[in-house]
């Protein structure tokens, strides 16, 4: 995939990091993964982790949200908004 190029606007005020190459991109992010992946397996562990899908936006989520965390909506539109 070809890099996003920034709007024209912006692209003269564009700082480039000279480390800022594919290779090193790719590691920190197996970095990421790997160190996420520890505090996954953590709470995983614990029977602290709590999985299930949330698709669409906070409207119809915000309810499926609530219920995967056994609380009920006091005040849902405050709380979706927030």
């Amino acid at each position: 995939m070809a890099p996003l190029l920034s709007p024209p606007h912006c692209a003269s005020k564009l700082i480039t990091r000279s480390d800022d190459t594919e290779e090193v991109v790719k590691e920190r992010l197996r970095v990421c993964n790997k160190m996420s992946q520890t505090v996954e397996e953590f709470y995983r562990s614990r029977t602290k982790l709590l999985e299930f899908d949330l698709p669409g936006g906070i409207p119809e989520s915000w309810p499926k949200l609530l219920a995967a965390l056994n609380l009920e909506d006091h005040d849902h539109k405050k709380s979706a908004a927030a």
